[in-house]
């Protein structure tokens, strides 16, 4: 496992869970709005402080008696190719494991799945399908989008998908398009965009939205799915 982060605890990123987040490397998109340039960059990586399995493996060992769950997020982590070998070990020392991906490793993402090796899942919707690209900052086959939230939303595991709405990226009318998406979800999460000084597109100008509009991006996706929140 390529590791580049690892926060000892956090009490919001896993529902009902007081959890830690193992930050890996790598990632298949380029969304010019991230935040984590030097976990998606590889010219960057060396900014990371680097974690080797068995040093953070040790630390999640000594910390069972205060966390439940364990967030493994990215960069991509269905990227890794010891992944579920990665998670067979956290299930061993008693943890709960929620993933967050970008979907575009469905096949990665049923195994882990089949397997038992995940308990909660949390994917991003960076766009409308027709324009995926956009917000992704590669070309994506948005088939395996559509397979990786089929398979969730049909699946018996809790799940969430969210989106981080950017004003320039992001209209009143892409947000149907998206909550189409995820139709019949238990949670759609929209989050509002926030600058950083380190984004993964290099001079993107992202602006945010008000908030007046976001509550109107709000009662629109919430026609859509189970719930739907503003984070």
């Amino acid at each position: 496992m390529k590791i580049g982060g690892l926060q000892p605890v956090t009490l919001l990123d896993y529902p009902q869970k007081v959890a830690a987040i193992i930050f890996t490397v790598g990632c298949n998109m380029r969304c010019p709005f991230c935040y984590n340039p030097s976990l998606v960059l590889s010219n960057l990586e060396k900014d990371n402080k680097s974690f080797k399995e068995m040093e953070v493996l040790s630390f999640l060992k000594k910390r069972k008696k205060y966390l439940d769950g364990i967030v493994i997020t990215g960069g991509e982590p269905t990227l890794q190719t010891d992944l579920p070998k990665f998670c067979q070990k956290l299930k061993k020392l008693g943890y709960s494991i929620k993933l967050d991906t970008n979907g575009m490793l469905p096949d990665v993402l049923e195994n882990l799945i089949g397997d038992k090796l995940v308990d909660y899942i949390a994917m991003d919707i960076k766009g409308p399908l027709e324009s995926y690209s956009k917000s992704s900052g590669m070309d994506t086959d948005v088939k395996n989008i559509q397979k990786s939230v089929k398979m969730i939303i049909k699946g018996s595991l809790p799940h969430e998908f969210r989106t981080t709405l950017v004003r320039g990226l992001h209209s009143k009318k892409d947000i149907v398009s998206m909550a189409r998406i995820v139709l019949g979800a238990d949670k759609y999460f929209l989050q509002n965009f926030k600058d950083h000084k380190k984004l993964v597109g290099e001079g993107f100008r992202g602006r945010s939205f008000t908030n007046k509009l976001m509550k109107e991006f709000r009662e629109i996706a919430d026609k859509y799915v189970k719930e739907c929140e503003i984070r």
